[in-house]
């Protein structure tokens, strides 16, 4: 869309149509996996694709659960007794 053209949007779609950004993913298969995920009776909130960008997400989740749970004993203290 051309209202991207000024923006960082552009900037990679430019960059990813000239070759100077290279994925190791298959656009074609990574459009079959849009597709796939939107067709499913729930479909996803978020989608990574591609190996890398699972390992990514993945890594960053678990770290953001680690963190949560260190502050279990905190979280459930304030329960009042009933």
């Amino acid at each position: 869309m051309a209202a991207y053209d000024a923006t960082p949007a552009g900037d990679i779609r430019r960059a990813i149509t000239s070759g100077a950004i290279t994925g190791d993913n298959d656009p074609a298969l990574i459009a079959d996996g849009m597709i796939a995920a939107a067709d499913r009776p729930e479909a996803p909130l978020r989608l990574p694709l591609g190996p890398d960008c699972y390992q990514y997400v993945r890594a960053a989740l678990v770290a953001r659960l680690e963190n949560h749970e260190a502050h279990r004993d905190i979280a459930l203290s304030v329960a009042a007794d009933v």
